[in-house]
């Protein structure tokens, strides 16, 4: 990207003409000379104001760089209220939901300039999702729409899987075009989730793109989902995202499942040995122990395609490697009203306590936190907090 500059020197002149200005005389030469000081004061003090505003406003009219830029779908997301079923609810409430979209609100409501990239339909959904991001402070303007496709929608239903409606969705025909105005390259880091990859041939390949062609911080989240245009095949079209990426976000099992058959196996292994000496019953301690142990491994053997950061969440634990260093935390799992959409919370905690120069056990406290708090909610967002004091 190329920027315009405006000479420092400029700076110079404005403020020691402005110290030196000659009295005005009318009579003499002087008059004329002080004029010209004049004239020159009022153009140094414009080339002034400008190099305040523009001196580092690319040329393409972008004002500063991003915290972060996302690539993914959101989906309008239909849920009863809490204590009703979808097929008993008098009203469903209505919502957002996209992997990648929530955690740029929950970073936006912590004070970071984030944009989103997607399509949507031109339909009233797609409106209601520009509209509610929008208001959350994320930057939508390289959102494309699609007249020929529909926004996607997802359905919650409490204690069941959700159902998605996204086959043939604007989301699913985004594709590395949709990059080509946006200044992923100056950005401090893009994110980008598994589910992006497993909606499309072509989301898969911007995905990679966004990857490709970052410079700053590159986060991945896999979110390996069921019922999705590439789930049959999922770690095949998710790796390509981790060979690329430097902070890695996921959960124990999904790591299992990226690594292949070798890591059951090791898994089976473990637990038959456990069985052997006797110590399948093991205490609560004994168990976490065993669990952070588990997830170390993971942690490093996925280390190997690449990622120099892995946060690996667990049932009982949450740890991170980083640096060599594996450092865990006990997380204690309580009632939800809705669980979907705590990770995303928990990345967007993570994420803003690194961005901020925090340690790695504040950023773990952090996500916890955030993941807690939207839990408390049956939307992915509102329970999200504007503070982390």
């Amino acid at each position: 990207m190329v920027y315009r500059r405006v000479n420092t020197e400029s700076t110079h002149i404005a403020t020691s003409a402005l110290a030196t200005k000659p009295a005005k005389t009318r009579n003499s030469r002087n008059w004329i000379v002080s004029h010209r000081f004049a004239s020159c004061d009022f153009v140094c003090f414009v080339v002034f104001v400008v190099y305040a505003r523009f001196a580092f406003v690319p040329a393409d009219g972008h004002e500063l760089s991003y915290d972060l830029i996302a690539l993914g779908e959101t989906m309008i997301a239909l849920a009863p209220a809490p204590g009703t079923s979808l097929r008993t609810a008098p009203h469903l409430l209505v919502d957002h939901a996209g992997a990648e979209s929530n955690t740029c609100v929950g970073l936006a409501r912590l004070g970071f300039r984030v944009a989103w990239v997607s399509r949507l339909g031109s339909d009233a959904a797609g409106d209601r999702v520009i509209d509610a991001l929008a208001a959350e402070g994320v930057d939508v303007r390289w959102v494309r729409r699609d007249r020929r496709r529909p926004s996607g929608l997802m359905v919650k239903e409490p204690g069941a899987r959700v159902r998605y409606c996204r086959t043939g969705s604007a989301a699913s025909d985004m594709g590395p075009d949709d990059l080509e105005e946006v200044p992923v390259a100056d950005a401090k880091a893009v994110l980008v989730s598994g589910v992006t990859a497993l909606i499309g041939e072509r989301p898969q390949q911007a995905a990679v793109a966004l990857l490709s062609a970052a410079r700053g911080l590159r986060i991945v989240d896999p979110n390996l989902r069921e019922g999705l245009w590439g789930s049959d095949r999922r770690a095949e079209l998710v790796l390509p995202l981790i060979d690329r990426c430097d902070l890695l976000l996921t959960g124990a099992e999904e790591v299992r499942e990226l690594l292949g058959p070798a890591s059951g196996q090791r898994n089976a292994r473990l637990s038959g040995s456990a069985r052997l000496s006797g110590s399948a019953r093991l205490s609560g301690s004994a168990r976490l122990s065993a669990e952070r142990s588990d997830d170390e491994d993971l942690a490093r053997r996925i280390t190997e395609r690449g990622p120099r950061e892995v946060v690996v969440r667990g049932g009982a634990t949450v740890g991170v490697l980083a640096d060599g260093s594996w450092q865990t935390i006990a997380i204690q799992r309580t009632g939800a009203v809705d669980p979907i959409g705590a990770g995303d919370a928990f990345n967007a905690g993570y994420i803003a306590v690194r961005f901020r120069g925090g340690s790695i056990e504040e950023a773990l406290h952090a996500g916890v936190r955030c993941g807690a708090a939207v839990t408390a909610t049956p939307s992915d967002t509102a329970g999200f907090p504007r503070t982390l004091a």
